[in-house]
């Protein structure tokens, strides 16, 4: 039987040189004995497969491995019409662009003219004998090109129809480990159980549910760890001070896990300013050397002057808060060529080729341009006259890029103009509505968010995960986008025993009793009018008083939902009922919670959290709670 374990790694505690650790034990215990550690991003992965070159070992992020997986089934019959099971109404709709989209109608006309006919579902299915991973955000339906998700949920959807899959992982790894689980999409978690739970292999999920940064279905990740031993554990904390771990084992409140404080420097105790003027007070304690975190993402992209572009990266399907790619974390990436978005990929190593250049470096401007020429167009240098061209042309470029007045789709349409061997194509950019705002930004949005990300002085305290700081002010402050619950937290913290467990616990039942009461009234509330209303009340009622049934001796459901509920169920009617399944108050107050532990735990040594006073209801209460979790209050300081 299958050892599942999941231990728990907060932030500082050297999950990745634990990791690493293991991964060289296992190469020298089992060396004829395969196992395969996955984690997210490229980043993480260089850092664990660093100095570890036994064939046995496989260190991959998720996309590259199940890209890998796949590729033997990608091609095979049985999966090609198993895609156009799944995805044959979304081409369909395409085709038919009942909505009269110009872009989708330029789309299907290179289509029609590609394929030589008219554009059909049939003639689709003809011409894609094999599916492929296309790296980008989006799928290319007519190709068989998956996207970064699509290729994650289809691969384990096939797992499931065709069982058989699963046994190729258990029949060739002995134990698999999954770096940064709580961020791990929850098609794959349940992938790689289904494949392990019932065989001789081990899987080990590494992480911390604290610092979860994407939604997932709630119901099911909660299922799928509770089939997971967690370990007790003492953990050494490398990063922060004493004083200042003591905090964090107080907010974390959790009996299975407790950090000890490698640090010998005493530091000062964290301390709290509740302020009538936050942004003043910020101003006064800050000091140049300090990182100031803020909930809110807009605060920092405007003031470096990059908040349209912000907002038009964030209004894309793929990137707003909820995504697997939120638009901070692409703007924010620190290493172009891992940009998870391939306009802006595109843009940031166009910016990155133009410091080359001024610094002359022209040898690794050649190196980039043939590295990168799916994205930058193909340049041919056989000749001492063709370097002449290329500089010509890489001039006439970089002056677009530099004029004040030029958006991306300015540098985009020189891009693709240039005189080269084989022009860019960005079409799929230019002629994609999801992109239609983002393509209108200035350009030298771009290039100031590109220079921020090299020494930022701000920061959400979600937005650079992982990452520290000698001197942290962290301003505490509710948000509508991401839903961040501030005010909820500091009202129900000095009443209510609150904990990730507990928290979760309660988002998971309310997620499972929300699902199945939406199905059960089987109408979009959300669309709900004085008229159609009277057709679902009865519904809808029977629904509020089942969820209200099974959550009754919920304390904490009452003080979040109760009035909800109880307004609805006194008087029913269109604007109480758009109220009662949706769960953005314990995903309000989670998210809430879980952002004020993070953003305390980038501090190393001084740690300053600063509260606006309209944040709390009864300010001597939360301080109260505040000092038992460690910290100092410090008196009249902008109050």
């Amino acid at each position: 039987m299958s050892d599942l374990r999941l231990i728990n790694a907060p932030a500082g505690s050297g999950k990745s040189t634990e990791i690493k650790c293991l991964v060289r034990e296992w190469s020298v215990e089992h060396p004829l004995d395969r196992l395969l550690c996955v984690t997210y991003t490229n980043r993480a992965a260089d850092e664990l497969k660093a100095d570890i070159s036994s064939p046995y070992i496989v260190v991959s992020t998720i996309h590259s491995f199940i890209n890998g997986f796949a590729q033997s089934l990608f091609s095979a019959p049985e999966i090609v019409a198993y895609y156009f099971e799944i995805y044959g109404d979304a081409i369909k709709a395409r085709i038919e662009n009942a909505g009269g989209s110009s872009a989708t109608e330029e789309s299907n006309a290179r289509y029609r003219e590609a394929l030589g006919g008219s554009l059909t579902i049939e003639l689709v299915r003809d011409s894609v004998e094999s599916l492929s991973y296309n790296e980008r955000p989006f799928n290319t339906l007519y190709r068989g090109g998956l996207s970064h998700d699509d290729l994650l949920s289809f691969v384990a959807s096939c797992a499931k129809r065709f069982p058989s899959i699963y046994r190729r992982v258990s029949a060739k790894y002995r134990r698999v480990i999954i770096d940064e689980y709580q961020d791990t999409d929850v098609n794959v978690l349940e992938f790689f159980l289904e494949a392990l739970q019932e065989s001789e292999a081990d899987l080990h999920l590494y992480g911390d549910r604290m610092q979860q940064i994407y939604k997932t279905d709630p119901e099911r990740f909660q299922a799928l760890i509770r089939a997971f031993y967690v370990p007790q554990r003492e953990v050494v904390n490398y990063r922060s001070t004493e004083a200042i771990v003591s905090v964090l084992n107080a907010i974390y409140n959790d009996e299975t896990l407790r950090q000890v404080a490698d640090s010998k420097v005493d530091g000062a105790v964290p301390r709290v300013h509740f302020s009538a003027t936050p942004n003043e007070t910020v101003d006064q304690i800050a000091g140049p050397d300090a990182l100031v975190l803020s909930v809110h993402n807009s605060s920092i992209f405007g003031a470096i002057g990059g908040l349209e572009l912000f907002n038009a990266l964030k209004a894309m399907p793929d990137h707003g808060y909820s995504s697997r790619y939120p638009a901070a974390a692409v703007l924010t990436e620190p290493e172009w060529e891992k940009v998870p978005n391939g306009l802006l990929r595109l843009l940031y190593g166009l910016l990155n080729l133009e410091d080359q250049h001024k610094r002359g470096h022209i040898g690794a401007v050649i190196s980039t341009l043939r590295a990168h020429s799916k994205d930058f167009g193909e340049f041919t240098l056989h000749v001492h006259k063709d370097k002449a061209l290329l500089a010509a042309q890489l001039e006439e470029l970089f002056r677009v890029m530099r004029e004040e007045s030029s958006s991306i789709n300015d540098v985009l349409e020189k891009l693709s103009s240039l005189a080269v061997t084989r022009a860019a194509d960005v079409s799929d950019y230019l002629g994609s509505e999801d992109y239609n705002l983002l393509v209108l930004v200035p350009f030298q949005q771009v290039r100031k968010v590109f220079d921020f990300r090299s020494s930022p002085s701000r920061s959400t305290q979600h937005g650079v995960k992982g990452e520290s700081h000698e001197k942290v002010v962290f301003v505490a402050e509710t948000s509508p986008s991401p839903v961040v619950r501030m005010k909820a937290l500091f009202d129900l913290w000095p009443n209510y025993e609150l904990s990730l467990d507990i928290l979760d616990e309660l988002l998971g039942k309310l997620a499972g009793l929300f699902r199945s009461a939406k199905e059960a009234i089987s109408i979009d509330i959300a669309k709900l009018n004085k008229d159609t209303f009277p057709t679902s009340e009865e519904a809808i009622t029977v629904e509020a008083q089942s969820v209200v049934e099974t959550l009754s001796e919920s304390d904490l459901f009452n003080e979040l939902y109760g009035e909800t509920y109880s307004a609805y169920l006194k008087k029913p009617g269109v604007t109480h009922a758009k109220k009662l399944f949706s769960l953005s108050a314990i995903e309000g107050v989670l998210a809430a919670y879980r952002l004020f532990y993070v953003g305390c735990s980038r501090a190393r040594s001084e740690l300053d959290v600063v509260i606006p006073l309209k944040e709390v209801s009864d300010m001597q209460a939360t301080a109260e709670k505040l000092r038992q979790l460690g910290f100092e209050v410090v008196e009249g300081l902008g109050t």
